[in-house]
């Protein structure tokens, strides 16, 4: 079956939808800036997994070939990069609030970093794709990262495919410690932050934001389900 699928078929309501993401969520964007708002998002990005990454994640995690669409959760992912840490939950927070895509999964990273340093809130959703033929039910990952999250993870994921996912352990190790430095550099800025907005009359203090995600679950859901790597 795996030789005569029809891959393009397949992956076409992924690229509708995270095109389609990709437009909304820049539109978000320019609302702020042309309100004069503080404005929460720095890049936005999206890509679709190839056949070939698809087939090897199911390899790797097991998964048979016809469950793939809901065992595959990020076959279309949008990345979402931030300044700051409260500005992940913030946009976070935006996306919860939409009645277009249902959250069905979380994995957050920044509170709970991976063993290897890796942090970035990570959330799957439910989406229905308009199509000729109905709508059709597909996941989509968010990862909303800050800037400092975002130049660690990519340099990761480099490694990861020049090693072939196999990082020499004296390398694990420097790359841990440069994760430590990141989350520093994170806090420090998000303090800068708050000092900022507190001399211009604003109150966002870091502790608040935070706070109120402290007790959220790291993960939780129902029924959980990458052309290009994100």
């Amino acid at each position: 079956m795996k030789e005569t699928f029809n891959w393009t078929l397949f992956l076409q309501p992924y690229e509708l939808a995270i095109n389609g993401f990709i437009i909304k969520l820049e539109s978000i964007k320019q609302q702020y800036i042309l309100n004069g708002k503080k404005n929460p998002i720095e890049l936005i990005t999206g890509r679709v997994k190839t056949p070939e990454s698809i087939l090897e994640k199911a390899k790797r995690l097991q998964v048979a070939f016809d469950d793939i669409p809901e065992k595959i959760q990020d076959i279309g992912g949008i990345r979402i990069t931030c300044k700051y840490i409260n500005d992940v939950y913030y946009v976070f927070d935006l996306l919860k609030s939409r009645k277009d895509i249902e959250i069905v999964l979380i994995k957050d990273y920044i509170k709970e970093p991976k063993a290897s340093g890796y942090r970035s809130l990570h959330a799957i959703a439910r989406y229905h794709v308009e199509t000729i033929d109905g709508q059709q039910p597909i996941y989509i990952e968010f990862q909303i990262r800050t800037l400092a999250m975002h130049l660690w993870a990519s340099i990761e994921h480099s490694l990861k495919y020049k090693y072939v996912r196999n990082i020499p352990e004296n390398i694990r190790t420097r790359l841990l410690k440069a994760s430590e430095i990141t989350a520093e550099l994170d806090a420090e800025m998000s303090y800068i932050q708050a000092e900022v907005e507190a001399a211009n009359g604003l109150h966002h203090p870091v502790e608040e934001v935070l706070k109120k995600h402290q007790d959220s679950e790291l993960e939780w859901g129902i029924n959980t389900l990458k052309r290009g790597s994100l």
